[in-house]
């Protein structure tokens, strides 16, 4: 079965998570950017990852219009993987019949743009105004405006069961 790994990453982890699944798989990682349709449509299975943004993963219309055979789909974001961000990922998403893992990864705060930098920080205060903070809503209070790398091949390990059962 042809495998294709596709990612699209902005600071590196959903690349950095596309790679060890890539060589567990035996195939490369390969750029969303630098990859056609045509590509897509002739591998057997496609594993997309993309980074999460407002509970949107970046780059899922774009390979999900290329008609990829098979789709399994993976997530990279900051926040832990806890049972509730990782349904609201998957319902925004639309992926309640598609294979979906969640990965936590980190933040670089330094490669961001100015423009996204205060635009974080302005969330930051915001969270900590709010009088009845989530757990979620204190750990993004924490974590905004500093880097950090939680990362880790172990993660990806019901994703390569589920190929290898395949």
């Amino acid at each position: 079965m042809k495998t294709m790994v596709v990612y699209q990453s902005s600071t590196g982890f959903t690349k950095q998570y596309a790679e060890w699944i890539a060589a567990d798989c035996g195939c490369e990682a390969r750029d969303i950017k630098k990859v056609s349709a045509d590509e897509v449509s002739q591998s057997d299975r496609v594993i997309f990852g993309g980074w999460i943004m407002g509970n949107m993963i970046m780059g899922l219309d774009k390979i999900k219009k290329m008609n990829p055979r098979q789709l399994i789909v993976f997530a990279v974001g900051g926040s832990p993987a806890i049972d509730d961000i990782v349904n609201t990922i998957r319902e925004v998403n639309h992926l309640e019949d598609s294979p979906f893992y969640y990965f936590e990864g980190g933040f670089h705060f330094e490669q961001l743009n100015l423009p996204t930098k205060m635009m974080l920080k302005a969330l930051k205060k915001s969270i900590e105004k709010k009088a009845d903070q989530t757990e979620q809503d204190k750990y993004m209070a924490r974590s905004l405006g500093t880097s950090y790398d939680h990362a880790d091949r172990k993660y990806i390990e019901p994703l390569l069961e589920n190929i290898r059962e395949a």
